[in-house]
Order: C-alpha cells, then structure tokens, then sequence
C-alpha cells in the first residue's frame, strides 16, 4: 500500500485520501501509529500527507472512542468463539475454516485496540518544546529551531504550532503554523515587516492535546540584513541578466561583426556540401594518438564509477593539437573558458576558418584546439567533454597533455571506443614504464584516481550555511595560486559557522562596531541574544580556522548564490602571499591558479553567469583579434575606417563586460584589499575572539568539521 505514494499528482491526491480516509470503526491510520508508538509509520505518514482524525478533539472523546472499539471487537470475537465451538453449520454457509479465519483477524484487531487504550491511559499532555531558538533569516523572514519535550510520558508528538506576534503576551491574537514533519523541526515565517521585533512561542500536540507553549531564546527578534548597514559595498545579483543583454546585441543583425557572418545560414548546396564535410569530419574511423611525439595533445577522462572511456588499445581517446611543443599558458586560460561552452565549438570554428590562411599565430594555435575538441566530440557522440583539469601535465620529452574530464552516465560508447577498469589501465601503462621514460600520459594515467576524486568534490556545492575563510595565496613570477581544501576545491579554506547563511543587521553593525576602538565597548555591550548566539558560532569557526592573529575581517559578506555566504579572513599584506621557494601544499590541500579556481568556482556557485560570460569574452575576443588583422590588411580609407568602426565597438563591448566581470570578481577586491591595503579597515581578529559576550541560555553551536592544520604566517598552526 505504502508503494503507491510514488505516482504522479492524481495517484499522490489518491494516497493522500486513502492515509486520511476513516475506518469502519471511525480511525485514521495516523491515530493506529501515535497510539502504539510507532514512530517510523508516523513519520512515513506524515510525509505522505496523513494527519489527525478531525472528529476526535478531546480527551473525553477519545477515552470513549477506545472504549467502545475495544467492547465492540470484544463483542465480536466471543460471538465468532460460540460459533466455532457450535462445529458446521447448515450446507451452503459458512464454514468452520472461515470463521476460524474471521476470529484470527478479530482477536489481533482486539489486541491492537486493547493496547491503544492502555496506551492512551498512560498518554499525559506533552511538555514544552526544548532548545527553541530563533534565527534571522532573512531582511522579511525568521526561522525558528526546536526540539522534542523531555520526558517519555507523553507518547509520540504528531504536530508543532508555531506562534508569531508582535506583543510579548500575544495579545491581539497570533498568526500561527503548523509543523507536521516530526523529524525536522524547523520552520521559516516568511512575510514579515523589516526592522520589526517578532515574538515566537511553540507547542507540542499529542492525542491528549496541546501542551503548554514555549517560548524562544530570545524571545523576539527583528528581520534585517547586513545590507542595510551604512558603507556597504553591494555586488550586484543581475550579472546574468547584463551579460544576456549584451550577447542579444553581439548577435544582432545590426552589428557587422565576424560572428553574425559566420552565423549566417548557408545556401541549400552549400548546406549539403557543410553537412558531408562534417560527416566525413566525425566518423568514428578518426584516429586517436597512440604515442606522443614531442606535442601538445587533448584527452577526455569519462568515468563512471571505477570505469573509464579507452579505446580498442586500451588506452584514454588522444587526439594531437600541435605536432611540436610549445608554451599553452595563455591559450589554457582560453581553453578553459571553451569548456564552458562546448556546444559554442562550431560557431567559432565558422568565424575563425575564414580568415585561416592570413590569421596570426594565436588564431592558428586556437584553430588547431577547436579542430581538435570537435575531432573527440565527433568520436565520442557527445558535445560535453567536461571540466578542463587545472594545469596541463608536461613530461621530461617536450609533450604537454591537456585533459578533460567527466561523469558519464554508462551506456553503450560507440566503436571502438568501450568501458575498462581503472584496474587494467593501470596494468596497461604499468607495462609501458619497465620499456621507456614514463610520459604525459603515463603520469595521468598513474594519477588518475586522485584527478577524479578531483574532479567529483570540485563540482560539488557546499552545505548552506555561513562559513568563514582565509585567503591564503602563493605568488610566483608568472601566476598567483590559491590555497584550498581538496575536500572542496571550488571554495577557499574555510570552516562552517552555522546552517543560517544570512547575517542581520545586528550581527554586521556588531562586528563593523570592532573596527573602531572607541566603538569596542559599546558592541560588546549590543552582543545579547540572538547576537550573542551569532558571535559564539563565530568564534567556535575561527578557532577551528586559526591561531589568535590580528588578521582582519573582509568588508562585506560573499553571497554564493542564495544558500552559501562568506565571511573572508584577511592576514596582513606582507604574510597572505608565501613565495614561491617555500613548502609545497600541506597534506588535505592544493593550490590552483587564481583564474582556474574562479572558474571551478563560478561554474559551481553561479553558473548561468559564468556561461554567460564565458560566451561574451570568447566572441569579443575573438571579435577584437580578426578586428584587428582586418584593420592591418585594409588597403584603402573606406577599408580603414570600418575596420576601425568594428574595432572600436567591439572594444566599447569588451569595456562593458569586463567592468560586469570586475563587479563580480570578489577574490581580486580581496586580494587588492589585502596585498595593497585598499579600502577601510576590517574588524581585527583578536577583538572577534576577545572581546566580552553576554552570556545567554542558548543552544551549543554546531559541531565543527574534522580538524586539519593549515599552514599561516609566522609559522603557526590554526585548525580547519
């Protein structure tokens, strides 16, 4: 019966009826769990919509219900015992076999009802809800947390009310809720008026009644949002929205860019001539590399579960980009950009395959990656290739491997390509080490397990809630690294303040207090309640974090998306960047370029924009360089002056997303911040950790994550 929840809407109102629906002796299957205690039942209940029997309000009704179920099932099992003894009964009636039958059913239905009765006895009304505490959820919304009343007398709860009012006797009357999930007691009030205090109560309900309510520490509390703070920076949310706007124009008809000529549709005979060259281009019969020769070359890792993609060698699909080495650093940068929109492969291909044979090198090199990329899309069936690892894998020969990789789902591949263990690759490229030098490929394949543990926790989201996190960089000649945890590596490292990512008012004015030391006593003073509760988690996190520095706190709160926010830990400017010459990563971390960490970042916490972006800065850039090549190639004023005119639109263009890029780069304003001590001062660490808090009767903070030691300045330990 339970089975038939998972159907679609009629099947699920259907359920819903029937856990509703009233017995031939007046009972709902929801009175059947509470009374014979069985939490699990109530629960799946619960969840499938059951609730209370509506014509059972009070005690006295329910002693008598009980009452009369149990004298009349005992009623029927003596009648069905006389006419068992009594032997057969007239030809054609009932027999022997069915009345013995009818008397087992109603002797355990005797049973059943006996023991809800003695259970209903023994049932008082339920105590006041425990550890009841209220949150500020949002500028127009509370959230408020519970527990189960103490005690075991009560029997099972089967609802919560919850009671909002702006008067602390609740007087006018109440708006109030009920709490039907008795295994997450948590509840958000929405539509509340900014800046108002709430007064919160709740209650338990068991079959004897509502029991009495209790009210939250603190007892009220006020919507609000650290954004109503005077002097704070605010990033704007509609960066999608911007950058879609701006592709609507790129791709208008108006502008004469090389992108509308490309996109432009074909003539018939031409289309035909496109769709054979395109079909010869991704049969199955292209070639994979299967040595490499001095060369930079593209693969694809697709995995499922300890199964990778090979080819009938045993070996991961290869395909070559360059026939002689070279330095990639800024066409990876490029690169990894494309991988976030594949399917955008042949539009630039179109744009760029116009002007091949008088292109510069750049395009050339560019061309060459997208000619390559389409080669293994073309032979894999599929356009997704992945995300592009963080750095490519050089050996000691002069070959440079770029490498993608992605969760597949399984299925058929398509010849010759089939699914092998990791196991038996392993085997393969083991072999291959005792014949010569291991290469680029011998060294992803020896890694491979760690690339893919990679890969899964870097497109994983972190839990919602506040974090806090410290910049840690590494700074060499060429590029800026960034420390992370290799649990998730799309954040900084951080450690997890509690379950309620947004910060109030109270709690920024508090902290934003500590900036200024003749302020220090006074938000001291304002630390009470729900304040109080807020500062207590935070420093629960930064110790687990770090050492007692005097590392200042970033001037805003980072919103990843709506579940995610940040509080950023910023260490002195001439001890948050470590040289290049220092220890490598310490064991549960790695460091990533900055830009390929924005990207593993964006990808996760904001990919619509990131698409979108991605997209914009690949045509414009594009856009710039043909731009570029046609103004050096004019060969009159009439030339000149449009290549000019392009140019300078598209440098109008590029100017507008980047400054929509720089809107949204928070780890650059930080890092500018830090290094260069631009902007106001932040709150001092020492002050968050010292200074005096009221102390209040509030729950303990949540549990901290696992501890593991992070390397900071001046050679000491703190704890994430």
């Amino acid at each position: 019966m339970l089975s038939g929840a998972k159907v679609g809407t009629a099947g699920r109102r259907g359920w819903r009826s029937e856990v509703n629906a009233l017995s031939s002796d007046g009972l709902v299957p929801l009175d059947v769990a509470a009374l014979t205690l069985n939490s699990a039942l109530l629960r799946i209940l619960s969840r499938a919509g059951a609730r209370e029997n509506p014509h059972l309000c009070s005690a006295a009704q329910w002693s008598m219900k009980l009452q009369e179920v149990v004298r009349s099932a005992g009623g029927r099992v003596g009648e069905l015992r006389r006419v068992v003894c009594e032997g057969p009964g007239p030809a054609g009636g009932p027999q022997v076999g069915d009345h013995q039958r009818e008397l087992r059913v109603w002797t355990l239905r005797h049973q059943l009802y006996s023991r809800m009765r003695d259970s209903f006895h023994c049932t008082v009304l339920p105590g006041p809800p425990t550890n009841v505490c209220i949150l500020v959820s949002s500028a127009t919304s509370l959230s408020v947390s519970f527990r189960e009343p103490r005690g075991t007398s009560f029997g099972l709860i089967t609802r919560y009310r919850v009671e909002w009012s702006r008067s602390a006797t609740f007087d006018p009357p109440s708006s109030s809720a009920l709490v039907h999930d008795t295994k997450n007691l948590y509840f958000t009030i929405s539509g509340l008026y900014t800046g108002v205090p709430y007064f919160i109560r709740v209650s338990a309900y068991n079959v004897r009644g509502w029991g009495p309510a209790q009210p939250c520490s603190p007892p009220c509390a006020a919507p609000s949002s650290w954004t109503q703070c005077s002097s704070v920076k605010l990033r704007s949310r509609e960066g999608a929205a911007a950058v879609r706007r701006l592709l609507e124009q790129i791709r208008d008809p108006q502008y004469s860019g090389y992108y509308i000529e490309a996109a432009k549709a074909p003539s018939p005979s031409k289309r035909v001539s496109v769709s054979r060259s395109l079909k010869l281009l991704f049969q199955s019969a292209t070639k994979f590399v299967r040595s490499l020769q001095r060369g930079v070359y593209l693969t694809t890792v697709f995995y499922d579960k300890d199964n990778v993609l090979v080819t009938a060698e045993e070996q991961l699909p290869l395909v070559e980009i360059h026939s002689c080495s070279t330095s990639v650093t800024q066409d990876f940068l490029w690169f990894a950009k494309l991988s976030c929109v594949w399917q955008f492969v042949p539009w630039l291909q179109q744009a760029m395959g116009s002007t091949l044979s008088s292109s510069s090198s750049l395009l050339q090199t560019r061309q060459k990656i997208l000619l390559a990329v389409s080669q293994l899309q073309g032979s894999l069936g599929v356009v997704d290739l992945g995300q592009v690892y963080h750095e490519p894998i050089k050996d000691r020969q002069g070959n440079l491997l770029l490498v993608t990789l992605r969760e597949h789902g399984g299925g058929a591949p398509p010849d010759p390509l089939h699914w092998a263990p990791l196991s038996r690759l392993h085997r393969e490229r083991h072999h291959n080490h005792l014949l010569h030098e291991p290469t680029a490929i011998d060294t992803l394949t020896e890694n491979i397990r760690d690339q893919l543990c990679y890969h899964r926790r870097s497109v994983q989201c972190a839990r919602p809630g506040l974090y806090v996190g410290v910049l840690k960089l590494c700074s060499s000649v060429d590029q800026i690294r960034v420390l992370v945890p290799l649990r998730l590596p799309n954040l900084l490292c951080h450690s997890r303040v509690r379950h309620n990512p947004h910060v109030s008012r109270e709690e920024w004015a508090w902290l934003q207090g500590l900036c200024v030391s003749d302020r220090a006593e006074e938000g001291a003073g304002q630390a009470e309640g729900v304040l109080a509760e807020f500062v207590r988690s935070l420093r629960a996190a930064i110790t687990h974090l770090l050492t007692k520095l005097s590392i200042p706190l970033c001037q805003e709160v980072l919103q990843f998306g709506e579940q995610v926010s940040f509080l950023l830990l910023l260490p002195p400017s001439e001890e948050f960047c470590a040289s290049p010459g220092g220890e490598g990563a310490p064991s549960g971390f790695l460091t990533l370029p900055l830009q390929i960490f924005e990207l593993v970042h964006f990808s996760v916490y904001d990919p619509e924009f990131f698409s979108q972006f991605c997209q914009a800065s690949l045509l414009l850039e594009l856009e710039a360089q043909l731009s570029q090549q046609a103004l050096r190639e004019a060969l009159d004023k009439k030339e000149v002056s449009e290549a000019r005119a392009r140019l300078e639109q598209v440098q109008q263009l590029s100017q507008r997303v980047d400054e929509l890029w720089r809107g949204v780069r928070w780890i650059t304003d930080a890092l500018h911040c830090a290094r260069y001590k631009h902007g106001a001062p932040g709150a001092p660490l020492g002050r968050i950790l010292d200074e005096p808090v009221t102390t209040e009767t509030t729950p303990a903070p949540e549990a901290p994550p696992p501890q593991t030691s992070i390397p900071l300045p001046n050679n000491k330990i703190g704890e994430l």
